[in-house]
């Protein structure tokens, strides 16, 4: 299973805004197989959220493409940013540093 993990900030001003977006359908919905396994929000000088979606392996290259493509439905909201990072599990990055 594949997992990215995007942030998604904005200002407080514009938290209307992105969750009018977010309900309207402006951002594209997610595919069946991209799953948004959490969701967080952080209050602080901006919002931010941190969502974790998970992706099967075979998927994970169309499955990144369109959560990319979610996340630009907010580009038309000044201030608004994002940016997704895939992660690894513990196993999988063990190996990584010889200890796999």
């Amino acid at each position: 299973m594949a997992f990215f993990m995007v942030t998604f900030t904005y200002p407080p001003s514009k938290a209307k805004e992105v969750g009018d977006a977010f309900v309207s359908g402006k951002a594209p919905e997610l595919p069946d197989y991209v799953k948004r396994t959490d969701i967080f929000i952080v209050m602080d000088v901006e919002l931010k959220t941190y969502a974790i979606y998970q992706v099967p392996d075979e998927k994970a290259h169309e499955g990144l493409v369109a959560i990319t493509k979610r996340f630009t439905g907010y580009f038309s909201i000044e201030g608004s940013r994002f940016k997704i990072e895939p992660l690894l599990t513990v196993t999988e990055a063990l190996p990584l540093i010889g200890l796999g």
